[in-house]
């Protein structure tokens, strides 16, 4: 078994896709749930997997890329594209578009200590951010007001709070700034 490598280290932030695929390997092929995807590689999950250093074929409808496996550990794999892919060929139509891979864009700069590009579209999704955190605001704050719902359910409200942290946390790196109300509870 080798390590998984750290994820702070890469070049290319990953997109958290979750889709189906199915691997091609030594005559036989497995299904597997692609978990993460750049241009130059994937992490799958799947029992069984082929052992590092096996070059397989990874394949989602009419899509397919040939790979090997560069690490391996509880279940997991990553593997490493011979050709560079177009991630959002291999999301769903329905998911497309949903600022995911902007968001995780976001999230790599961030880990890797840099702030991402205030390109319109991160402007837009960085907003969204900002009222997506709003809303969660006023639930939590709502919920908290309840005793009967604090004293129940005050470590999910913990993490209610966390999650508008981070949030805050995001549209700041997007390049956005908070609304003053919104600076002063963050």
């Amino acid at each position: 078994m080798n390590p998984a490598p750290s994820s702070d280290l890469r070049v290319e932030s990953r997109s958290n896709i979750f889709v189906m695929a199915t691997m091609y390997a030594g005559g036989g092929s497995t299904p597997v749930r692609v978990r993460n995807m750049s241009p130059s590689g994937a992490l799958v999950e799947a029992p069984g997997l082929p052992a590092v250093g096996t070059s397989v074929r990874l394949s989602r409808g009419s899509l397919t890329v040939g790979c090997d496996v560069m690490w391996m550990g509880d279940g997991k794999a990553g593997l490493r594209f011979s050709d560079p892919v177009t991630v959002n060929d291999w999301i769903p139509l329905g998911k497309r578009g949903s600022g995911q891979q902007l968001i995780d864009e976001i999230v790599h700069r961030a880990r890797l200590g840099g702030r991402a590009q205030a390109a319109p579209a991160t402007v837009e999704i960085a907003d969204e951010m900002v009222q997506l955190r709003q809303m969660l605001e006023r639930v939590g704050e709502e919920l908290a007001s309840d005793p009967a719902v604090l004293t129940r359910h005050g470590p999910a409200l913990q993490t209610i709070d966390t999650v508008i942290q981070g949030l805050s946390k995001l549209a700041l790196n997007a390049g956005t700034s908070l609304p003053t109300s919104a600076r002063a509870a963050g």
